[in-house]
């Protein structure tokens, strides 16, 4: 959990925080946004330009929660952070499942013989096994 200081100025900065508890405990200001959950970035993602300093901090908190996507309790976010992560690279998903996705980037690194698409295919993989694991959650 996050609190992005001073969000709308050019010196934005980012709290941490281990659980509900305390960051119920922090003041906050107008100019603070809280994130609790990977669809407030989501959130706040959307609303932010591309080359607005902010955006920088938005995608260290983005790599947290793809570090750890257990984190991560819908599909949607799920999907949103994989495909905010997809377009950094210069991609679609093309109509592709996150599966088919990773499949074509692997065969394109192994047919240009390069390592260009490693870590985007490891979170496409590792967001394909927690999908599967919100829908098994839904049974």
């Amino acid at each position: 959990m996050f609190i992005l200081r001073n969000y709308q100025s050019d010196t934005a900065s980012l709290q941490s925080f281990e659980n509900q508890t305390e960051i119920d405990n922090q003041p906050q200001s107008d100019d603070d946004y809280r994130i609790t959950q990977a669809g407030d970035l989501l959130e706040l993602y959307v609303k932010t330009d591309n080359n607005a300093p902010l955006m920088a901090l938005l995608k260290q908190v983005r790599e947290l929660y793809l570090d750890d996507l257990d984190l991560v309790n819908s599909a949607a976010e799920v999907t949103g952070l994989l495909v905010w992560l997809m377009d950094d690279y210069g991609l679609d998903g093309r109509g592709e499942s996150l599966e088919q996705t990773a499949d074509r980037l692997s065969d394109i690194d192994i047919e240009d013989d390069t390592d260009k698409y490693t870590d985007l295919i490891f979170h496409l993989k590792d967001a394909v096994e927690r999908l599967y694991d919100l829908e098994m959650d839904e049974w």
